[in-house]
């Protein structure tokens, strides 16, 4: 028992320095944090109906999955789960992706019809801001 409050009272010394913190050490853990929601909105920009559509596969089902490789071989059932598990966690991030984009979409007209900029004219400039922007 006084060993557990001992390593307490020097843990609870240890973690006290008598000084503000300047907040530096979290500047690094918000830029990690921000590069990899912004990595996440860049996978979600490919439809996941369209993402198997490449050269490796010759034919696909309604769902955008492949039926048959690109020799002509039928897709087997273990490769036809994965690539369904692939596709399902493809739609998670793409469905992410609009919300943000519609966010973003309403972000800037509010701006810009707060800014007093006629409603019409807002709108064309917000679909030309994002059309602009590389990842939403």
């Amino acid at each position: 028992k006084e060993k557990a409050e001992k390593a307490e009272a020097k843990a609870r010394a240890a973690n006290y320095s008598g000084k503000r913190s300047s907040g530096k050490k979290n500047k690094p853990e918000k830029r990690r944090k921000r590069r990899r929601r912004r990595e996440k909105l860049e996978k979600g920009r490919v439809n996941p109906g369209e993402m198997f559509r490449t050269e490796q596969y010759s034919a696909w089902d309604g769902e955008g999955l492949p039926t048959h490789d690109k020799e002509g071989k039928p897709i087997t059932q273990s490769q036809l789960k994965k690539l369904k598990k692939l596709q399902l966690a493809q739609d998670k991030l793409h469905k992410a992706y609009l919300q943000h984009i519609s966010d973003l979409e309403i972000y800037f007209v509010w701006v810009l019809l707060s800014s007093g900029i006629n409603a019409e004219y807002g709108v064309a400039t917000t679909c030309a801001i994002m059309s602009s922007l590389s990842w939403g």
